[in-house]
């Protein structure tokens, strides 16, 4: 049951469905620990090293910790919920002890990396003066693409770049060592929202988007053939996904989609109100589990009782639980996502139109979200992505390959039949699954009776 429980929850967050400088000036965690306990098993911030004092008598207050200090006991959700560890984190994140507290910097090779290899790239190449022998990541095609955008935005793939060396190990490590799942939300809500605003993401990241998406079918870097370690199927499987999914709707999805988390509103920006949305959606969520034994125990009518709570998701966990379905994956059949969009829909339904709740709901439910969900062109983008991503999957078959014109190996047709490929090549999103999708997402538009009224 608690499995199922997940699975809603997770379909319930989906009510939302989103300077270089020499030193990192971040925030400071409090004490000097490096050392935790988790899990049963101990792991050290700090692989262990000889300590040897640094040459030239370095303070106190930059010199890197090599020993032991105090314990921390409490527990990581976040890094028990994704499997990451300790040493999992040390791979790339370093920690400094100073005066102020604990602070994390970037791996040395790491910083090494990104210094002598994608900052350059990414600040001072141009189209002029790139060639195969000097550029990994970028060619030229996507280097004209980038210079394209408005003179005040040609700089923001080399400020993205500097941005990530410079807080990327804070937000990383601050995620993971999270003490709880709220504050795990909270943390990628206040970075989000800084990077936003420093990088102006609402103006010169909609255009640097713009222009990924128009290079990406030609996409033809040294980066590449190093992903798929010069293996000619795997390149030639690339180009063929990138240059027949519809990557137009998917850059004109992506823009109406940052258009509305930008949409200015009273708490700043529209992303400020979703993320407080999923922060209390979290919350709720663990109350939800931290209950649920004394739930499933309990009789029809204490379970009544919780089911009616406003600050928790039994109503929901009923409905899923009731519909018995299993929407077990079975690789994307049409048949799974009308089970499970069904089922979710359901889910979400009855947590925003519990009659005792609607009022509690509007505050689940920001104006500014409410016309992110209204608009049908956004969705119209999806679909067609999801069509182009649906017709392209036979040819993606080992087996597909071609012996003359129009006419495909054997192998291959008797796999995919002419009749099935017919039926491919004419195949759109069912009314009633895309329907299903919005009474999931926009839940608080279905319900029967007095109106969820969103929030401003």
């Amino acid at each position: 049951m608690k499995l199922l429980l997940t699975a809603l929850l997770q379909a319930q967050l989906c009510i939302c469905s989103v300077a270089a400088q020499e030193e990192y000036y971040g925030y400071y965690e409090e004490g000097a620990a490096v050392e935790e306990e988790y899990a049963g098993e101990r792991f050290y911030t700090r692989r262990n090293r000889p300590t040897t004092e640094p040459a030239g008598g370095e303070s106190h207050r930059t010199r890197r910790r090599h020993t032991q200090p105090r314990l921390i006991t409490e527990p990581r959700p976040i890094r028990e919920m994704l499997g990451v560890y300790h040493d999992d984190i040390n791979d790339v994140v370093d920690s400094e002890v100073h005066e102020e507290g604990v602070k994390y910097r970037f791996d040395d090779s790491v910083i090494e990396r990104v210094r002598e290899d994608v900052i350059p790239e990414l600040c001072y190449l141009t189209s002029d003066n790139i060639t195969i022998y000097n550029s990994f990541l970028l060619d030229r095609n996507c280097m004209e693409e980038f210079e394209s955008v408005s003179p005040q935005c040609v700089g923001f793939k080399c400020d993205l770049a500097h941005y990530f060396l410079e807080h990327g190990a804070q937000i990383f490590t601050d995620f993971f060592n999270a003490t709880d799942y709220k504050e795990g939300m909270e943390i990628i809500h206040r970075e989000l929202s800084t990077a936003f605003e420093k990088l102006d993401m609402c103006t010169c990241g909609r255009e640097f988007f713009k222009a990924a998406f128009k290079c990406a079918p030609f996409y033809n870097a040294n980066a590449l053939f190093a992903a798929t370690g010069n293996n000619e199927n795997d390149i030639v499987a690339f180009e063929k996904i990138a240059r027949n999914v519809d990557v137009k709707s998917a850059s004109k999805f992506f823009d109406r989609l940052l258009a509305g988390v930008c949409e200015e509103t009273s708490t700043g920006i529209c992303l400020n109100s979703i993320f407080n949305v999923l922060e209390e959606l979290v919350e709720m969520g663990v109350n939800t589990v931290e209950d649920l034994d004394d739930y499933d125990d309990g009789g029809r009518k204490y379970k009544k009782t919780q089911e009616k709570r406003c600050d928790a998701m039994f109503g929901s966990y009923r409905v899923w639980t009731k519909d018995g379905r299993d929407p077990t994956f079975d690789g994307g059949t049409e048949e799974f996502w009308e089970v499970a969009l069904n089922m979710t829909a359901k889910a979400t339904n009855a947590f925003y139109c519990e009659k005792k709740c609607k009022k509690d709901r509007g505050a689940l439910y920001p104006c500014c979200l409410r016309r992110m969900l209204e608009d049908e062109k956004m969705f119209d983008n999806v679909q067609r992505v999801v069509e182009s991503v649906y017709k392209i999957i036979p040819a993606m078959d080992p087996d597909f390959e071609w012996q003359s014109f129009y006419e495909l190996d054997n192998s291959f047709e008797r796999e995919w039949s002419a009749r099935e490929m017919e039926k491919r090549a004419s195949w759109t999103v069912p009314a009633n699954i895309r329907d299903d999708l919005m009474r999931t997402l926009h839940a608080a538009k279905y319900c029967e009776g007095k109106i969820v009224r969103c929030s401003k």
